[in-house]
């Protein structure tokens, strides 16, 4: 597994940028992504260190983001992997104690590539991406 993003859910696109561009003076971003199939719009942004946060925000009050801003709760959401073999993941953190949140789902952001969401016993959130060869292209400057 190679580590990702962290995922951050916030109200809108704009706002997450200001939040994350004051706090901790991430510059550069992806294009934003809508993906309707999974309710959620997000981009991701890199920090001078080089880790990548992704914002993620509803599309609609039924997305699986828009409870977490409702009761305030769970905004500092997941940490997400790739992966080369999506179900060889998904089996080594079932067999640790994980819950799949859910069936494999093609993500608009990772080029349709399969993504699963695990929770584990002390309710922390994981993210597998099947796209080991993956890199977010940082194309604008805000």
């Amino acid at each position: 597994m190679e580590f990702d993003h962290i995922g951050v859910i916030v109200e809108d696109l704009a706002g997450g940028r200001v939040l994350l561009r004051e706090a901790f003076r991430i510059r550069q971003w992806t294009i934003e992504f809508r993906d309707w199939q999974i309710g959620v719009a997000v981009q991701f942004g890199r920090d001078n260190s080089g880790i990548c946060y992704e914002i993620v925000a509803p599309l609609s009050d039924s997305s699986p983001v828009s409870r977490a801003l409702r009761d305030r709760v769970h905004t500092l959401n997941h940490v997400a992997y790739r992966v080369s073999d999506l179900s060889g993941a998904a089996r080594r953190l079932i067999d640790s104690g994980f819950i799949p949140l859910g069936a494999p789902i093609s993500a608009i952001a990772f080029d349709n590539a399969p993504i699963q969401f695990f929770l584990s016993e002390n309710r922390l959130l994981f993210e597998l991406i099947e796209a080991p060869a993956h890199r977010h292209a940082y194309t604008q400057h805000l």
